[in-house]
């Protein structure tokens, strides 16, 4: 087994409670841990034998371009879509940061964190 991350991924969109943010967006970033045996891959030095993080990559932001008031949902459905496109992925983490949270405190971020 071997462990693949995907680290600072980048997405603005509009995800909030509060209608402001639905409306106006702001940034997020994406850290994912993905556990798969890519012992194929390092044998034979071939894409097929461990995971195309770019397909990865898309398939989150397209979720995080989906409107939800809650995060927590966001990583819920990241988290089953990666699940039913990549079944060899045995375990991982999804960590979804709000960047500038509308608090009245200076709060760099916010975040959750998904296990599966």
């Amino acid at each position: 087994m071997g462990l693949i991350e995907l680290n600072g991924l980048k997405v603005f969109a509009y995800h909030g409670v509060h209608e402001v943010e639905q409306l106006v967006g702001q940034w997020y970033t994406l850290d994912l841990k993905l556990v798969i045996d890519f012992s194929s891959a390092e044998e034979n030095d071939e894409l097929i034998g461990t995971l195309d993080y770019s397909q990865v990559s898309d398939l989150v932001t397209s979720e995080m371009k989906i409107k939800s008031k809650l995060i927590e949902h966001v990583a819920a459905r990241i988290k089953k879509a990666i699940q039913k496109q990549y079944p060899t992925i045995s375990s991982g983490a999804i960590r979804i940061s709000k960047l500038n949270p509308p608090v009245k405190s200076a709060l760099e971020s916010v975040a959750v964190v998904t296990k599966f």
